[in-house]
């Protein structure tokens, strides 16, 4: 946090200032903005061409910039991305972490998309404030479902003009040759000094020239935005995924300082706890990994509140300009050889999967795991409940009889247990309130047992010790009445693309139908070179790198290479 605050000082000043004030400007949901005085962010997205078939994947990667600099942005955390259909609905949403201002996922086009042209956009929260939004034509052909327009000449469609970057001269990509072999190894050598961050993306070329939308350079990719400022003001999701909430009360009971828990269950546990505003107005900051689709958000108090959750709407935009994708006779061509391509791959996809990348996992959210006593159940004589496990294996834990209830007490480290506070209990990440909604469970799904002696706070609540249980399964249910459950976005998980190694790889007789011969989302900045295996088609492949460097300047280039 000291590093962060060192290298954004005056950001952070700024965005310090808006949330010591957020209950006061999102109770009038409104504010003056003051485009000068704080700082902004444009994003631009690398994509790996812009015409697919379902059953395509669409790769890109997320470059987010300062908006005066043209340097990584470190605001914003978290981009959204968006594919919009002619009716101005978006069909598919994703939610990605953002690094230093890079990005990058995958959206696989599904065989419920219909044929047509898309909207391709990228926006972060405080983007939303301008309306400011990446914006790419992307043209999707459902070759089983249904029949394009025919035209019977193929100059009606280059008489679109496609729009392309200007090539930049600083890597100087090429290859080790400029013809291949099929499944052949092929070395792609380019230049980094100066390089801040680059893309790479090798794809088999078409004759189709179909129209983008204009992006010259990453300015003028990044102007794109309503005439209107909006009215609703959006915090930045500067520490991570920003989860917004509110609870009411149908007894007029009061709203404000309560503390509200959330809950994420499964193998990425995740636990906290904050406070409502005046106007029972919640903020949950989510800045590790989580696994579940699904939370648990609770009032921790003896009375009944309702919760609810914002829903993200996305961009109150109307898009125009969804040009028609018209059948010509190269386009006729390539969707015949490319659906019969996509068929083959598809049906050795089991042995072609991308893997996920690695996340820490099981680390404790909030307390020094340094500082806990850990009981590993199976190393002691199983018992059946919660009690016995509690009176025969635990030290210092104890259960008690208040006020209809049943409830964990446990000694502080100094042997010190002072009853006017509460124990916390959490069950595979989920706080639990009502410990008699567990006390009931059964003792032999339980794995391990955590115990935290010393006093904690926790939101703005004391505590008397922590007791952090974990079953075998990692899937216990909340049943108290007082939590209700939500689904949400949550982040796209980081990937490692599949691309063969046919020096290592055993078997050899699969079909390789590859015409995505690379996609590198994200590049070391000390690679001087890469390679990377042809596939079994032939014909034109394209290098392309786009990226930009140090001092802020856009980059743009093309190799081309030839497989035989």
């Amino acid at each position: 946090m000291d590093r962060l605050i060192v290298i954004m000082s005056k950001k952070i000043f700024y965005i310090c200032i808006i949330l010591l004030y957020s209950s006061t400007i999102i109770s009038q949901n409104t504010i003056e903005y003051q485009k000068e005085k704080l700082p902004q962010e444009h994003l631009f997205l690398h994509v790996n061409g812009n015409l697919f078939l379902t059953g395509e994947s669409l790769y890109y990667t997320i470059y987010c910039l300062d908006a005066k600099k043209n340097t990584p942005s470190l605001l914003s955390k978290i981009a959204y991305v968006e594919l919009i259909n002619s009716d101005q609905k978006s069909i598919s949403k994703q939610k990605i972490n953002l690094k230093k201002g890079i990005g990058f996922s995958d959206l696989f086009l599904s065989s419920s998309i219909k044929t047509g042209t898309y909207k391709l956009i990228s926006y972060t929260q405080w983007m939303r404030n301008e309306q400011r939004f990446f914006e790419e034509n992307i043209y999707v052909v459902n070759p089983f479902a249904d029949k394009l327009e025919h035209v019977k000449t193929l100059d009606s469609i280059n008489t679109k003009k496609a729009y392309t970057f200007k090539n930049t001269q600083f890597l100087k990509p090429k290859t080790d040759k400029n013809t291949y072999s099929k499944r052949e190894k092929i070395k792609l050598f380019f230049n980094t000094e100066n390089i801040e961050n680059i893309s790479i993306s090798v794809k088999k070329t078409n004759e189709i020239e179909l129209p983008t939308t204009p992006k010259t350079s990453f300015l003028e990719a990044n102007s794109i935005k309503n005439n209107k400022i909006s009215k609703t003001f959006y915090i930045p999701e500067f520490r991570g995924e920003l989860i917004q909430g509110k609870i009411s009360s149908s007894n007029n009971l009061e709203v404000g300082n309560k503390n509200i828990a959330i809950s994420f269950g499964g193998e990425n546990s995740l636990t906290k706890i904050v406070t409502t505003n005046k106007n029972g107005i919640f903020y949950f900051s989510i800045d590790k990994p989580y696994s579940a689709n699904e939370v648990v958000v609770e009032v921790l108090d003896n009375n009944q509140y309702t919760i609810s959750l914002n829903e993200d709407k996305g961009l109150h935009i109307t898009f125009s300009n969804f040009d028609k994708l018209e059948l010509t006779e190269a386009l006729r061509i390539y969707i015949k050889e490319q659906s019969k391509y996509i068929q083959i791959e598809n049906a050795y996809n089991s042995v072609k999967q991308s893997s996920y990348s690695k996340e820490n996992k099981n680390k404790p959210v909030f307390y020094d795991n340094s500082n806990t006593t850990t009981y590993v159940l199976d190393d002691f004589k199983r018992f059946k409940t919660i009690k016995e496990v509690a009176v025969e294996i635990l030290k210092d834990v104890w259960i008690v009889n208040e006020n209809n209830e049943q409830r964990f007490r446990l000694r502080d480290v100094d042997l010190v247990s002072e009853k006017n506070l509460e124990t916390l209990l959490i069950v595979d990440g989920f706080i639990i309130n009502n410990h008699s909604d567990f006390i009931s469970f059964d003792a032999l799904k339980i794995k391990t047992i955590k115990v935290i002696q010393e006093k904690y706070f926790f939101g703005n609540k004391l505590y008397q010790g922590i007791i952090d249980i974990k079953t075998f399964d990692k899937n216990y249910q909340n049943k108290s009445k007082k939590s209700q459950k939500f689904s949400l976005l949550k982040p796209e998980q980081e990937k490692n693309y599949y691309h063969p190694n046919y020096e290592v790889l055993k078997n050899k007789n699969i079909p390789d139908f590859r015409t995505q011969l690379l996609w590198l989302p994200k590049i070391n900045k000390s690679t001087k070179e890469i390679f990377f295996y042809s596939s079994d088609i032939v014909g034109k492949f394209k290098v392309e790198i786009q990226g930009y460097t140090k001092s802020g300047q856009p980059i743009f280039e093309e190799h081309f290479f030839t497989v035989k």
